[in-house]
């Protein structure tokens, strides 16, 4: 029988903590990683909703994007969300891995299957942090869309294969579009490094006023496809992954993470 070691190992070997930003809090968070596992939950954020989820359809571990803790903790009561979510991994012995910014930077990891879902072809690493057995890996993709897209199109591909309802964009609806960048999440920081660049198009998430007003007066297009919605495609990635790794275990997408945004139509 498998055991989440088995699993972790893998991940570690997929997406090595190295290529994580300091401070960000990946790899094994609760529990042990040395039980037997017949059933892995995986999900994009660990709340109060998914922790109960894994207990009722009776995994044994759960896998996700967005680690817990991000800042000290110096208590575990029922006194918020957190604490609550922690004490209920425990009580149900459910372990916890989590694979960030790591599985951003990775060859093979989020941002090249954001690309790939984009129809974003011969991309590159945009920033890159390490470069493992002779490949560069780090933050954003850049590469090129087929011959006769527009911004329009974009824009349309991206309520196509992302779970977004809608997207925020800057730009002409016409304007044609050869070269694309992409960095999943809130992944505006290379806004910069792209506008150097030339490059046509920027997708990402998160984005504020200024860094979109940049993109306006510089003339490259902008789409904000949110946050959730480029990272949540993460869980496809995993299931995929992982259950071709390991057959003798099941995986199951989280159906309880859920977008933190509704949206009101005037």
């Amino acid at each position: 029988m498998v055991k989440f070691c088995d699993i972790t190992g893998y991940m570690n070997e997929f997406c090595p903590r190295q290529l994580a930003f300091d401070g960000d809090n990946v790899g094994l968070i609760v529990g042990t990683d040395q039980k037997k596992v017949s059933k892995v939950l995986i999900t994009l954020d660990v709340d109060e909703k998914v922790a109960v989820e894994a207990k009722n359809i009776g995994a044994d571990a759960i896998i996700s994007h967005h680690p817990l803790m991000f800042r000290g903790t110096k208590r575990l009561t029922d006194a918020d969300p957190m604490e609550r979510t922690l004490v209920s991994l425990i009580q149900n012995d459910i372990s916890l891995f989590s694979a960030h910014t790591n599985l951003d930077c990775a060859k093979g990891g989020l941002n090249d299957y954001l690309a790939k879902k984009l129809g974003i072809k011969d991309t590159s690493v945009i920033e890159v942090v390490a470069n493992i057995n002779g490949a560069d890996q780090g933050f954003g993709r850049l590469g090129t869309v087929d011959d006769g897209i527009c911004l329009m199109d974009m824009l349309s591909r991206c309520t196509s294969v992302l779970p977004a309802s809608f997207v925020k964009y800057v730009g002409d609806l016409q304007k044609p579009i050869k070269t694309v960048a992409v960095n999943c999440g809130g992944g505006a920081d290379e806004i910069g490094i792209c506008i150097q660049k030339g490059v046509d198009l920027f997708i990402t998430g998160d984005v504020k006023y200024n860094p979109a007003r940049d993109c306006m007066e510089s003339g490259m297009a902008l789409i904000d496809a949110g946050h959730y919605e480029t990272e949540f495609i993460v869980c496809e990635l995993l299931l995929d992954k992982l259950s071709q790794k390991f057959p003798d275990v099941e995986f199951v997408i989280s159906k309880e993470n859920i977008p933190v945004f509704n949206v009101y139509h005037k």
